[in-house]
């Protein structure tokens, strides 16, 4: 990247633009949204008030409850700061700020062909590109918004309307430029960006940054430093994500080694038993394999938030387990969800003022699990509270210190964030999670690596060593019927697992190890095709996440444990590499990754026999892969490059390839 940004006022106008890539920014109004008691205020920002000042905007927006200062600093990105001041005698309980670019031009005309690739709120909510004449799908039963959605940034079914939520990239395909907009640390706030093409036009949008503090209340006279935002600007949207990635990165050190294993979830679900863990783990360790972890997941518990009650299933005890794998070679994990609790637990039962409130003083409602109780409503927890405080260590740390389980696999930890009054408003809902995983973090020890999953990703940065990307994986390919009938664009099913695999793969080995949830590789107990099985195992191998296998082993034949050891060798070397959709911002699911390690897969999604082709130098500068070849890692089949043009030929429905770039042969 190179080239600066400028700033200047046009019109009373504020305008900013590029000096090398055709861009034009135009500021328009905002607004800030807050409560004093039971009263509600909305204070227009008004974009007149901005003034420039050498290669900066900066406006003081002044009201009779409170200031906002604000400045947009222009060099080779775009950096826009805020903090506001409580000038009123009474505590002021924030909803959000908004500002917006009323128009956001990318390339010298107005015509252009625009895209819009939005990252989803939680580890299980879509993330993919838009197009303007479409619509942002959000479901229309409570249970899947709840449980997937951002309730505070829900589309509204406007054509052309989408939501984003931390990051975002505008482009223009035609015009071969991309504008950048994401969230930069602390992350106490949670920060949206929505674009509105007008009427569904091709034509550049407008667009809304959103600051949301979820009612976090500012004493009087105190002051609050808003998220910076960060906007920049490049003609290649996968260096755009690898620069923004590295700039949000934690200082925290990651594994060196790359998580592999086992889990018990998609073969056993909630029935599994104590001798189905440990059959397992003797049937890995007969076979001598490299791996790091074998993780128990959910169904030893009486109930979810009883987390130290354990069933009938496990009545040797979880140390059995845990000691059982660590005599076998392997670390024990253990899956729990910490701030989520089932109505019918006796968490719930004893102590519902631990919970989030709702208007009426009830525990907010979380959604529902039929796997859990089919009658039983879910309920999130409130991670300011004392008392909850001090139960959440004492389950820490028996299940760390006393059990011995060493790899933590924390689910549903959108629970922290759900809007709800607290016992400590002073925190935003980013806050509460963060203040979450500082409590597990404390009672487990610094060595104990924490998986994050069902949770807001920015918080989580620099919390967790591993983070879910995706929704779950499934036995199955598209769960049809609750797509089309619930409008869920989610909906849980390894089709949609694939997508998320690869459009957020750039963030691996950046903000954490990514997890692209379990592969499954039997051919038995699944109605996965053998396409769609390696389809889910290329897309796992090629972008370097955690590696773990959830089948029953015994059960596997010697073709499959092949297969097993070899993407084990080559996830090893992807792991090392950088991944690039290099399509990202061309189609909802990208056919082509590219891996710096010497990989490349194509992926046919579509439920068709399609044509593939790919020119690298459409995508890549390195010209040495204008004339490559390749071979396939699984066929061991060729295929050259003719005159830079790289023809797959068709390929069945829901299939891909995996290659081995042989770059000069």
């Amino acid at each position: 990247m190179s080239g600066a940004f400028s700033a200047r006022i046009s019109k009373h106008s504020p305008v900013i633009s590029h000096s090398e890539i055709p861009l034009r920014l135009k500021l328009g109004d905002g607004s800030c949204t807050f409560k004093i008691g039971e009263k509600e205020f909305n204070h227009h920002l008004d974009v007149d008030l901005w003034n420039a000042q050498q290669d900066s905007l900066k406006s003081r927006f002044q009201f009779d409850e409170l200031a906002i200062d604000m400045s947009v600093e222009c060099s080779e990105n775009i950096t826009i700061k805020a903090s506001l001041r409580n000038f009123s005698e009474q505590p002021v309980a924030l909803k959000n700020i908004k500002l917006s670019l009323r128009k956001a031009m990318l390339g010298d005309g107005e015509n252009g062909s625009y895209a819009f690739l939005k990252n989803g709120f939680q580890s299980w909510t879509a993330s993919h590109v838009h197009f303007p004449d479409e619509t942002q799908k959000v479901p229309n039963i409570a249970v899947s918004r709840v449980m997937q959605e951002n309730m505070n940034n829900l589309a509204d079914g406007r054509r052309g309307y989408f939501v984003s939520d931390g990051y975002a990239i505008l482009g223009n395909l035609k015009e071969k430029a991309y504008l950048l907009m994401g969230q930069r640390e602390p992350f106490n706030q949670m920060v949206y960006m929505r674009a509105y093409f007008k009427d569904g036009q091709d034509a550049p949008p407008a667009i809304e940054f959103v600051f949301d503090f979820g009612g976090k209340t500012i004493a009087s006279g105190a002051e609050l430093s808003l998220d910076p935002l960060m906007l920049m600007v490049d003609r290649n949207p996968n260096r755009l994500l690898d620069a923004y990635f590295s700039t949000i990165a934690p200082k925290s050190e990651l594994p060196a080694e790359l998580p592999t294993g086992w889990c018990s979830w998609y073969y056993y679900y909630t029935h599994v038993t104590q001798k189905d863990i440990t059959d397992n783990i003797e049937t890995a360790a007969g076979r001598g394999i490299n791996w790091t972890y074998f993780v128990l997941d959910d169904g030893y518990q009486t109930a979810v938030g009883d987390w130290l009650s354990i069933n009938d299933k496990f009545s040797g005890g979880l140390k059995n387990i845990a000691d059982k794998a660590r005599t076998a070679g392997f670390v024990p994990g253990i899956w729990t969800a910490p701030f989520f609790a089932l109505a019918k637990s006796k968490l719930y039962q004893e102590h519902p003022d631990w919970f989030l409130q709702d208007s009426k003083g009830k525990p907010v409602w979380a959604g529902w699990n039929p796997l859990w109780s089919v009658f039983g409503s879910i309920h999130g927890l409130d991670t300011t509270n004392p008392g909850f405080q001090d139960y959440l260590r004492d389950v820490v740390h028996t299940i760390v210190h006393d059990f011995g389980f060493k790899y933590l696999k924390l689910d549903f930890l959108f629970g922290a964030t759900l809007e709800g009054k607290a016992y400590d408003q002073s925190l935003s809902p980013a806050e509460r999670l963060k203040l979450g995983f500082d409590i597990i973090r404390e009672a487990a020890g610094p060595d104990i690596v924490i998986l994050g999953c069902g949770c807001p990703l920015f918080p989580a940065i620099g919390k967790v060593q591993a983070m879910r990307i995706g929704p779950d994986v499934a036995p199955f390919w598209f769960a049809k019927y609750r797509y089309h009938i619930t409008n869920d664009p989610h909906a849980l099913c390894t089709k949609f697992a694939v997508r998320s695999i690869i459009t957020r793969s750039q963030m691996h080995r950046m903000l954490w190890i990514n997890d692209p949830d379990c592969l499954m590789l039997r051919d038995t107990d699944t109605r996965l095709t053998e396409n769609e099985r390696m389809t889910l195992a290329n897309a796992i191998v090629i972008t370097g996440g955690m590696y773990v296998i959830s089948d029953k082993l015994s059960a596997l034949p010697e073709r499959t444990w092949s297969l097993m050891a070899a993407a084990d060798e080559i996830v090893r070397k992807c792991d090392r590499g950088r991944s690039w959709a290099l399509d990202i911002m061309e189609r909802e699911f990208p056919a082509y990754v590219y891996n710096s390690a010497g990989y490349l897969a194509v992926f046919n999604m579509s439920d068709n026999v399609e044509k593939c082709n790919l020119r690298f130098s459409d995508y890549l500068e390195d010209s040495a892969l204008a004339n490559c070849s390749l071979e396939d890692v699984w066929t061991k089949e060729r295929i050259n490059a003719s005159d830079g043009l790289l023809d797959f030929g068709k390929m069945p429905q829901r299939s891909s390839r995996l290659f081995k770039i042989l770059a000069g042969e």
